[in-house]
């Protein structure tokens, strides 16, 4: 037990020493391109977090390792030709239908009639009336979409302080 011990205050004393060094160290070490390991995949292509857009135009998809594939070729960010993205409107409908489906669940397991009714109705009525919801969308402008993706193209440049 003793060894065992031992061996998880090593595990633990390395884990501070790595969270001392990259507090220390942070500046250098900081990743500007979201791309920190060479990845393969489309979600590295982008910043971390990435903008509510994700992508400003839509990447050509060849194969599975497509961000892999476009670095190889040479990919170019465009820098022109930005357009209004449309997006959709936030809402805690899903949320709110799962949490009752939740709770229907578990009054149905232990036969909790009134209750199971109860959130059968509030689904059902959640539901419809997200129906009713007109405002599922919006517009990010052109030129927002444009300022975002110049103050990533300059800070993969390493232009921006």
């Amino acid at each position: 037990a003793a060894i065992g011990a031992g061996v998880i205050a090593l595990g633990i004393a390395a884990m501070f020493i790595q969270f001392a060094v990259s507090i220390i160290n942070r500046d250098k070490l900081r990743d500007t391109t979201g791309d920190p390991w060479g990845g393969r995949t489309l979600e590295w292509a982008t910043s971390s977090p990435p903008p509510d857009y994700n992508f400003a135009s839509t990447p050509v998809v060849h194969d599975a390792d497509a961000w892999w594939d476009m670095k190889n070729k040479g990919y170019q960010r465009p820098l022109t030709g930005y357009k209004a993205i449309h997006m959709p409107s936030n809402t805690g409908a899903g949320i709110i239908i799962s949490g009752l489906c939740l709770v229907m669940g578990l009054a149905l397991v232990w036969y909790i009639w009134w209750l199971a009714a109860l959130c059968f109705v509030g689904v059902l009525a959640v539901s419809i009336g997200h129906t009713f919801n007109y405002k599922r969308d919006y517009y990010i402008p052109a030129d927002e979409v444009r300022a975002t993706e110049e103050a990533r193209t300059r800070a993969l440049a390493g232009t921006e302080a």
